[in-house]
Order: C-alpha cells, then structure tokens, then sequence
C-alpha cells in the first residue's frame, strides 16, 4: 500500500478555517488507523498550551494533536511568538522562551532565518520520523510577496515536508473565485514552483444550495486546472478559538460574567468553560460604559500586565473596579491576578519598558519580576482560606513571570512547588495565576453557584459538565463531515 503523502493546508487569507479543517484531517485519518501529526512551523498567538514536559506551545495547535489522539509536543510547533506590543514579541523555540523579537527585524530580514528554519527542519525530520502522516497548517495568506522571500510558514514548509498542498477559502466572506484565483496567480508570478504545489481547493463554512454554487466551483476547475476537492458547510462546534475572543449567545441569562478585554489578553479561552454552564453569560467588555451590573468581574491574563494596567487606568476602570470591590466578585487570572495587588515591582524592566508601578491595591500583595519564567502544568490543593474548597483539588498550568509576596492576603491553593494565587480576608476578591481554572467542572459549578446564591438564585441541578466529552463530539462530527463532502485525498 503506497504511504499517505504529507498534507498542507493553506489559506487565502487569515481566517477561512485552517486550524479547524487541520484538527478534522487529524481526526478522519487518524480513525483511519494512521499516526498523525499536526504541524504549524511558526504560530504568532496569546492563547498558548503546557505540554507535559512543561514547554509552551500554541493552544491551536494542542486542539488539533489532541484531534489526531496524539500528546501534544513541541515539535509540533517549534516556532510560537507571543506579542507583547505592536512591534516587539516574545520568540519560543522548542517550547523555552530564547528572546524578544522585533517585528520588522523579524519578517522582514534574514537576522533570524537561519535560527528559525533550523528549528523547523529539526521539527519536520522528527515528526517524519515519528508518524505516518504530518498534516501541517499555513498562516495568513499564502501569497504576499513581501514575505515569501523570508517564509518560513508556508510554502518553504510545504517544500521541505514534500506536501500536497489546498487553498483553503471562507465563502462566508464571499469572492472565492476572485481570491482562489487571485492567490494562484501571485503565486505563479513570484515563484512558479510554488503553484505547482497546490493539489486543488477547499471551499469552507458553506450555507446554502450546492446546486447553486456549481457553476461557481465549474468556473474555478476550469481556470485554475485543478479541483474543487470540497465544499464544507458551515458548521457550529465546541472547540477552542486560535486567537479570536468569539463570545456564545446564552439564551435568558440569570448569571452575567464580565471579563475586561485587555489589549494583549493571552489565554482568553479560560473562559470558554463558564460559559457552558446553564444560564451563564459572559461578555468581553472594551469601556467602563459597558461593564454594567454584572454578577462578577474578571480581569484576564496578559502578555503585558503593567502596560494593561496603565490602559486600564487611563480608560477608567481602576475607579470602576475600586468602586464594585465591596459588592461584586473580581477575580483575577495570572496577570490579572498581579494587577490586583498592592505593587508590581520590576526594576529591571523584564516585564516590560514601564518598569514598577502600583497595583489596584485590592489583594494585600507585592510582585516582584524576577528572570526566568515559570511554565508548569500541575495539580492544586486548595486551603482552608479557599472559598471554594468543597470543590477540592484541580488541575491546570501556569504560564507567567513574577514572584508573589504575601502580607494580609492568603494562598489560594498549594502545590507541590509551593502555593499559588490569594484570596481577600473579607472581600469576595481571589486571583490565581492558574490557566484552564475553570475548566475543572466541580470549581466552575461552586463558582457558579456561589454567585447565584448572591442573587439568592437556587444552585443548579444539572449535570456537571464534561468537556472533553464535548469536545471529542464536535471532532467526530467534524471528521464525519469532511468525510462526506470532501473527495479521498490518498
């Protein structure tokens, strides 16, 4: 039986669903009793993921090896860059932070070519090695012809893994014709060998008559020389977000969660899992004029607390959020959980070029940035301080810099490391700087109670929910479609 070739999935522009069809194809070829690998040579993203040997990875990227029933590892994704501002990121190598990263420097020379497509092919000849099939996964648009000379992303990746190649386009946004054959032609004007790698197209999120889309799709198979390998309908799935805050709809909320939108919001989807609960909504809110009476507040984490901090001063949610401490829960998550404090101290200005300023002063805390970062996946005990202690122990990870000091405020949780997060003596103000928190259903349902309670709602009745159940449903149905309306690729 001849082996499955390598696949890659590129894309018209940022947005048409390669993340999505790339954890399917994981999903179809590994019910088809194949060893696949997800594959994203470089990913810029907030949203990241610890793997078991405690190395950062991008979040998506975890979503899609979890697809494939396989660990997520960091060869997966060599190359994550986190932004800290519009112009500076944070470079992840193999997992470990190397340096930061200056944008035009970064895309647009050679500085760190060198480094970055060392990192790939390393990756590349492991996972080959490793797995029967690589499916890999493009960024952006393919075909921009400021940055094919420095690409290491797309087509030089689909060059070194040797693999067939489909334009994926969102039909959603409308103009495929013109975009799948706009971005074959750039292609054969900048680099002709490049074209040659695309196998055929993938048209996606699909609402409507197939019938009256075939003339369109006729009209793209006689123009490009190349086919239309399927026609994916819109579908509606429980799976995490690349880097998109994408809010759920609640019908008749009783429980209304607003979390502050930071400008450099990291892990966003902590707060997937609330919203799963019954009658939960949560919103993502920008001004103080939209925070409203919610049943709680949180402040999310950051990629840069401090000049988050000073934004939200200037935009007036410190007086906001002092104003609320008496009445209304804040919680606050990894650098949400450093503004709550009395100081964050950074004398060395590695956390950002601000340096050290005052917190919100509503945890009786200091922070301290010191060097090194901690990147653990672990399991928490709470204390006898937690208001959440009947929920018992969970599990998580953290991704952040910075020491916390103690005074008034007591740990949140211990662990094997030492202790985490704090909790107000008497106001109902906790932060951690535990990720994936609430996806632990018992401590979500005792959150979710404890502010219907508040309300003097009842506590819920309904079962607790499971996530991963969720979420291997919304893979299977997304195979299954794949399956139906795309043609084999072997």
């Amino acid at each position: 039986m001849p082996k499955q070739p390598h696949l890659m999935i590129q894309g018209t522009g940022s947005h048409v669903g390669k993340t999505t069809l790339v954890a399917g194809l994981c999903r179809l070829y590994a019910n088809k009793g194949l060893r696949v690998a997800p594959f994203k040579s470089q990913n810029m993203s907030l949203n990241s993921f610890v793997t078991e040997e405690n190395e950062e990875i991008a979040r998506a990227t975890a979503v899609q090896s979890f697809a494939a029933r396989q660990r997520p590892i960091v060869h997966m994704n060599p190359l994550l860059l986190k932004p800290k501002s519009d112009s500076v990121s944070q470079l992840i190598i193999h997992g470990r932070p190397h340096q930061d990263v200056d944008a035009r420097e970064y895309f647009l020379s050679d500085t760190h070519r060198a480094l970055k497509l060392s990192a790939i092919q390393e990756s590349i000849d492991h996972l080959t090695r490793h797995y029967d099939l690589v499916i890999a996964e493009g960024a952006g648009s393919c075909a921009e012809p400021n940055l094919r000379p420095f690409d290491v992303v797309n087509m030089e990746v689909a060059h070194r893994l040797d693999a067939r190649v489909y334009l994926a386009v969102d039909i959603d946004k409308g103009g495929i014709a013109a975009e799948l054959l706009g971005t074959l032609r750039v292609l054969e004007l900048v680099a002709p060998e490049d074209c040659e790698r695309i196998a055929g197209f993938i048209i996606n999120k699909f609402r409507g008559d197939r019938q009256v889309l075939q003339p369109a799709v006729d009209f793209i198979e006689h123009h490009a020389k190349r086919p239309v390998v399927g026609v994916i309908p819109y579908l509606s799935l429980a799976l995490e977000e690349e880097d998109r805050v994408q809010p759920r709809m609640q019908g008749a909320p009783e429980i209304d969660v607003a979390v502050v939108y930071l400008p450099h919001i990291s892990n966003s989807t902590d707060f997937d899992y609330l919203q799963e609960e019954p009658h939960v909504r949560v919103r993502f809110v920008r001004s103080v004029d939209q925070l409203g009476a919610p049943d709680a507040i949180i402040l999310p984490g950051t990629k840069n607390t401090v000049g988050d901090l000073h934004h939200l001063r200037r935009i007036g949610f410190e007086r906001a959020l002092q104003e609320l401490s008496a009445t209304t829960p804040i919680v606050g998550i990894c650098g949400g959980f450093q503004m709550l404090g009395r100081a964050l101290l950074d004398e060395g200005r590695r956390e950002s070029e601000h340096g050290s300023t005052t917190g919100l002063g509503l945890l009786d805390i200091d922070v301290e940035f010191l060097p090194g970062k901690t990147v653990f996946n672990r399991h928490y005990t709470p204390t006898s301080d937690n208001p959440f202690a009947s929920a018992g122990a969970v599990s998580g990870y953290e991704i952040h810099s910075g020491l916390v000091r103690y005074a008034s405020a007591r740990p949140l949780y211990a662990h094997a490391g030492g202790v985490d997060g704090a909790v107000h003596e008497r106001l109902p103000i906790f932060g951690t700087f535990i990720h994936d928190l609430f996806k632990n259903p018992r401590l979500s349902r005792s959150f979710i109670d404890s502010l219907r309670q508040r309300k003097g709602l009842p506590v819920l009745t309904a079962p607790l929910c499971n996530h991963d159940t969720r979420r291997e449903e919304s893979y299977n149905r997304l195979a299954s479609a794949l399956a139906e309306h795309m043609t084999t690729f072997a």
